[in-house]
């Protein structure tokens, strides 16, 4: 009888939630903006978005680019270095011009269609793989085409990040749409890791020509890519402008900037923390090539068993979406990172004192290997250092007058990023004394049609280099717990905050003469629609 009443509770939730969707299919909900289409359409965006980064981080990394291209770790570490520079000087300034533009299919859609067709080509060029007999042409190549490719693939992902701030002005319904849209982009890496490791067995076995697959994968990433992030024009943006005194701060010289977010304990603590513990998942960067060496004597045996262990340890995005909710009810977030990273410093500390050599190759390795980065991967610090960046923003408008929420996120993204690809550099004196290089892992330094094993030096030199990284990882983790121990914006104080800012606001609810109020200038349509 239990069992039938749970049933039926399920069935009736199944129905509400089915009558919700149809009823608001066309019509937002109360006090609400967006149709369930909206939502529907711009979870499909996000898909395409995540297709095409899924397939630029299977190749364009610094793990990766070695192995692919044939070339020495340090140019891939160079090259992705470069790019996060590049990153940081240009996007203040493509962020002020597009919140410059003003054209009818909105601000932001118009950037993002006319970078689509750069975003194809560029894809489809470092997938392609050419086959270079010379080294410095594959160097080259590998400058040319992964550089601006890194460039375009952060900006398509921050678009994804960002729009739901342009599409409702309500903070609630931009978190309700989040978490459903997370686990719909979560659905393009795991088919791509499915299906990866087997296509480079193949091709690597019957046509000893690994880059076919590379390219197949490129060319279903963008065709999908592609027809997903074309249903974004189907998503209305309804903030156009904010003439607030947020705004003005486009106004202000970098120099008082600067001075104003000298005055943000939380933030420049927050950042230093981030630019020590940006290598916490240095390890992590190395998984694919850890599963291909060591889950199974014969190579290719371990790429066709690669999918299941890479969507195991990625289900721990997931774990972390749904405990973030609980988590932040009762702990203040600077504990929540501290509890988490403890968690994962601990994980590397087991590896690299246990030793990757001590561990068999084979079954062994993939349950305990898998299971420990499986753990190091239960963090919601990714979720929760956007929530951390508004409570900052509101805390520089407690201490200034001024959010300087552009300034913010670039510290605490872009800068961090930055000193982490420079770090990684020189992590590259030690790779390069252990001999440690991913090329010679690749595919196609193996014979077509056999059963192929590392030789003992291969294995010895990879095994000595996981190790290297799991210590590392581990180092860069204790150094960011120790720095957030002296975070001081608790729960409380930014409880008081918001307070003491509410005092000085006479926003009340949330319609349109409250959003001109607060400096929300909606589509035209939109406020027909509204009136």
């Amino acid at each position: 009888m239990k069992q039938e009443a749970k049933a039926e509770t399920g069935g009736n939730k199944v129905k509400k939630l089915w009558r919700q969707v149809k009823s608001t299919w066309k019509e937002p909900p109360k006090e609400r903006f967006l149709t369930s289409r909206e939502v529907c359409d711009f979870g499909v965006f996000a898909l395409g978005v995540s297709f095409m980064t899924s397939a630029v981080n299977s190749v364009a990394t610094f793990t990766l680019i070695p192995m692919f291209f044939h070339i020495s770790s340090l140019h891939a570490y160079i090259i992705v270095a470069l790019s996060s520079v590049v990153n940081l000087c240009i996007i203040p300034y493509v962020a002020n011009k597009i919140e410059k533009t003003r054209t009818k299919w909105g601000r932001y859609k118009p950037y993002i269609l006319l970078a689509l067709p750069l975003y194809v080509i560029l894809t489809l060029l470092v997938t392609w793989l050419p086959q270079l007999e010379s080294e410095s042409s594959r160097v080259l190549y590998a400058y040319m085409t992964c550089i601006p490719l890194l460039i375009t693939n952060t900006f398509f992902y921050n678009m994804y990040q960002t729009f739901p701030t342009i599409i409702t002005p309500n903070a609630q319904e931009r978190a309700d749409i989040m978490t459903p849209i997370g686990m719909i982009v979560g659905f393009a890496p795991t088919i791509l890791s499915l299906i990866m490791g087997p296509m480079r067995a193949y091709f690597s076995d019957t046509l000893h020509k690994e880059y076919l697959s590379i390219r197949i994968l490129g060319i279903i990433s963008v065709v999908l890519g592609t027809l997903c992030v074309i249903n974004i024009l189907r998503v209305k943006e309804r903030v156009y402008s904010i003439e607030s005194e947020e705004n003005k701060e486009e106004k202000i010289k970098l120099k008082d900037s600067l001075k104003m977010l000298s005055q943000n304990k939380p933030l420049i603590i927050l950042t230093i923390a981030l630019i020590l513990g940006s290598l916490t998942g240095f390890s992590a960067s190395f998984r694919g090539l850890i599963v291909q060496i060591r889950y199974a004597e014969d190579v290719r045996t371990a790429l066709n068993i690669s999918g299941i262990p890479m969507n195991i340890i990625g289900l721990a995005y997931t774990v972390s979406m749904l405990l973030l909710p609980v988590v932040t009810r009762k702990m203040d977030k600077r504990n929540i990172l501290i509890l988490f990273h403890s968690i994962g410093v601990a994980c590397n500390l087991i590896l690299a004192i246990v030793g990757y050599e001590r561990i068999p190759i084979g079954m062994p390795s993939a349950i305990i290997v898998t299971l420990l980065h499986f753990i190091m991967q239960i963090n919601p610090a990714y979720l929760l250092i956007p929530i951390m960046l508004g409570e900052i923003a509101d805390y520089q408008q407690y201490k200034t007058g001024k959010r300087l929420d552009g300034h913010i996120q670039n510290m605490l993204f872009n800068v961090p990023a930055v000193f982490s690809q420079i770090m990684m550099v020189g992590t590259f004196a030690l790779q390069k004394r252990i001999g440690f290089e991913p090329r010679d892992y690749s595919l196609d330094l193996i014979p077509a049609g056999e059963t192929f094993v590392y030789s003992q030096h291969l294995q010895d030199v990879a095994n000595t280099w996981f190790n290297a990284i799991s210590i590392i990882s581990a180092i860069s983790g204790i150094l960011m717990i120790v720095v957030l121990i002296f975070y001081p914006l608790s729960r409380k104080k930014h409880q008081e905050v918001v307070d003491a800012l509410k005092e000085k606001s006479t926003i009340t609810n949330v319609d349109t003469e409250q959003l001109a109020e607060d400096g929300f200038v909606l589509a035209e349509e939109e406020m027909k629609t509204k009136a």
